[in-house]
């Protein structure tokens, strides 16, 4: 069985099911905007970081949710991220990251906190300024290697890549041919040194753990504005990426008008569309992968889910009694749970 989960304003949704038959409710957590989620894979605890109401947990699978990390972390949190390797203990480790740009671990669930100060003294932290916010920025994504627990790459919006070796004792600044506006990191659980960033200039890889960066744009056309990026878990070379020409039509459906593409080894980006939901009115997907399903790649937006079994070449949309309130919204956040 598939878990999904989602998030539009104030309400998680929750997919669950496999093949034919699949089943959707959604709870609605009356704390205005939901920025980010996360669900942990040995606890099976969910959490929901918020833009002004802090960080929530759920342990009964979304039936109820309390108030975690509330006099450490700031009332904003925009990313969250629970690492690949448990820790020993029965929670995974968990990372939070906030406007204004700060990151922290827990290893208990969220009772306890560690913040990372070193993120925020990297030479470049002066420069760092959200364009719709401009007097301020947050951490977007945050990614951790399935091989190396001292791997952490903080994506900050707008800054850069930042990354640390060491479990975040230390930062390096962005390199260069990374990109600036970043919205997600990608690393693959088999190829331990390949990273992908799918961000507001396009798209950037690097093949040796984040060291050095090239950015690989061939094929994308006008549609450089990425939001997601998503790569087949038994397969590094299949890349699939979603974006819009610009930040005005990537996330509203009123304005909407999104794009997909396909990248295999280095042949240049190809749009896909077989199966897919039209431009006009579809919100930027949110794509989704697991270990689970080597070659599978799910696609959630405003109009429903879809799912490729043939390494997002073609799609499905699941049968589902999409809730007619999505239509209109923004999906903000997506995570996969395999049960």
């Amino acid at each position: 069985m598939v878990n999904i989960y989602f998030s539009s304003h104030g309400s998680i949704v929750h997919v669950v099911g496999e093949g034919d038959s699949w089943s959707v409710n959604d709870v609605d957590l009356e704390k205005g905007d939901i920025q980010s989620l996360a669900v942990d894979p040995y606890s099976g605890a969910i959490f929901a970081g918020t833009f002004d109401h802090g960080l929530y947990r759920s342990e009964n699978g979304g039936e109820t949710f309390e108030r975690i990390g509330e006099d450490v972390l700031h009332e904003r949190v925009t990313a969250l991220h629970v690492a690949p390797l448990q820790g020993g203990g029965t929670y995974g480790t968990l990372y939070a990251g906030t406007e204004p740009s700060e990151l922290y671990r827990s290893a208990d669930g969220g009772e306890t906190w560690k913040r990372m100060p070193a993120l925020t003294e990297l030479p470049s932290k002066s420069e760092w300024s959200f364009p719709p916010r401009p007097e301020t920025h947050h951490v977007q994504a945050i990614a951790t290697n399935y091989h190396e627990p001292g791997l952490i790459l903080a994506g900050i919006e707008l800054g850069g890549v930042m990354r640390s070796v060491d479990s975040g004792d230390t930062f390096e600044d962005r390199k260069e041919g990374s990109q600036f506006d970043v919205h997600d990191i990608v690393l693959h659980p088999i190829e331990k040194d390949v990273i992908y960033e799918a961000a507001g200039g396009g798209f950037a890889v690097s093949q040796d753990a984040g060291r050095t960066w090239s950015t690989d744009n061939q094929g994308l056309g006008d549609f450089t504005y990425l939001v997601q990026a998503a790569t087949d878990p038994s397969d590094h070379n299949v890349v699939i990426a979603a974006g819009a020409e610009g930040p005005g039509t990537a996330y509203v459906p009123d304005t909407a008008r999104y794009r997909l593409f396909r990248k295999e080894g280095t042949s240049p980006w190809e749009r896909i569309a077989d199966g897919l939901p039209e431009e006009e009115g579809t919100t930027v997907p949110h794509l989704l992968t697991h270990t689970g399903e080597p070659g599978a790649f799910y696609a959630v937006c405003n109009r429903g889910i879809y799912r490729s079994a043939d390494q997002g070449e073609s799609w499905t949309e699941l049968p589902l009694e999409w809730p007619p309130f999505l239509q209109k919204q923004r999906i903000n956040a997506a995570c996969i749970k395999e049960i």
